[in-house]
């Protein structure tokens, strides 16, 4: 059983380590939407902005230095600048997904979860195969 444990981890490492990051990521973004919800008059967009953009700093520094960190070495600017702009899109679907459920009367809590698993999705894609620019072996 053990061996089968190892197995799935190391099979799947990746993926666990993608998935813990964005949970430590995800808590940073909660964190800051919703002390701006309640301590601002701001609509949920711009709240979902700059609770994403909380995140987004703490995502690439840990998904650099652990999740890919056997990816393509070299030019941090490159990546940095590429990291931005799978973030952009990411954050626009997730800024226009969350105004779509709040417009249709989806709780905007319920509906940054649902926002959150989208952006998480367009991520992981975005990051391994153009910002890191992973080759798997």
């Amino acid at each position: 059983m053990e061996n089968v444990i190892r197995t799935m981890f190391l099979k799947y490492r990746r993926v666990i380590l993608f998935s813990v990051i964005g949970g430590i990521n995800t808590a940073a973004d909660f964190l800051v939407f919703t002390a701006l919800s309640r301590a601002t008059p701001l609509k949920a967009e711009y709240c979902q902005a700059l609770g994403y953009s909380a995140g987004i700093v703490c995502s690439f520094l840990l998904n650099q230095g652990f999740t890919f960190r056997d990816a393509e070495k070299g030019n941090t600017l490159g990546k940095v600048l590429r990291f931005l702009i799978v973030n952009a899109l990411s954050l626009g679907a997730g800024m226009y997904g969350i105004k779509l459920l709040v417009a249709s009367q989806v709780n905007r809590y319920l509906a940054k979860i649902v926002v959150t698993f989208l952006t998480m999705a367009i991520n992981y894609i975005g990051y391994k195969l153009f910002v890191f620019r992973l080759k798997e072996s």
